[in-house]
């Protein structure tokens, strides 16, 4: 569900739907979250660092690493004979939002690519969203899940060899 939501906006397609005037009503689901989240604090820049940096977090058909070093951000996906890499920065700042500017790197070109996430925090509980568009969800429960988002980061750059073996391909 969400990685494939994610990868697709980092792998900067060029259509970004935002609901409008004539959007799906929210599911009975996504509106309970909806409602947990507003009522959640928040995340502070410290928690949100500890979060992201110097995690890779695993998609589908790629990851992003966040570095802690300068704050760099690279990544990449691949699905069979398509694939894209990234390089740029990543930041975390006041009123839980952690966001992306990379740019991305393709077979035929490039394009610059800024995404973000709003986090908020009550009881252990973690809630995320994408800061244009997009539902709250449940990112990381309390104790945390086998389906929790939060379980894709992992120590560690996992994916530098990836890269560095598309950037030599282009």
């Amino acid at each position: 569900m969400f990685p494939t939501r994610f990868s697709i906006a980092l792998a900067a397609l060029p259509l970004l739907f935002v609901a409008g005037a004539h959007a799906a009503p929210q599911s009975k689901s996504a509106a309970a979250t909806a409602k947990l989240a507003a009522a959640a604090t928040p995340m502070s820049v410290q928690a949100l660092e500890a979060l992201y940096s110097g995690k890779t977090w695993k998609w589908k058909t790629g990851g992003g690493y966040f570095s802690p070093e300068r704050h760099r951000f690279t990544g990449w996906s691949e699905k069979g004979d398509v694939w894209s890499y990234g390089k740029g920065r990543w930041k975390a700042s006041f009123g839980g939002k952690v966001c992306m500017q990379v740019v991305w790197h393709y077979q035929t070109g490039y394009g610059n690519n800024s995404t973000c996430f709003l986090h908020r925090e009550k009881d252990g509980v973690i809630y995320q969203k994408p800061a244009l568009g997009g539902e709250w969800y449940v990112f990381r429960h309390n104790p945390m899940r086998p389906g929790d988002e939060a379980r894709k980061f992992v120590s560690g750059d996992r994916v530098g060899k990836n890269v560095a073996r598309l950037e030599a391909a282009r």
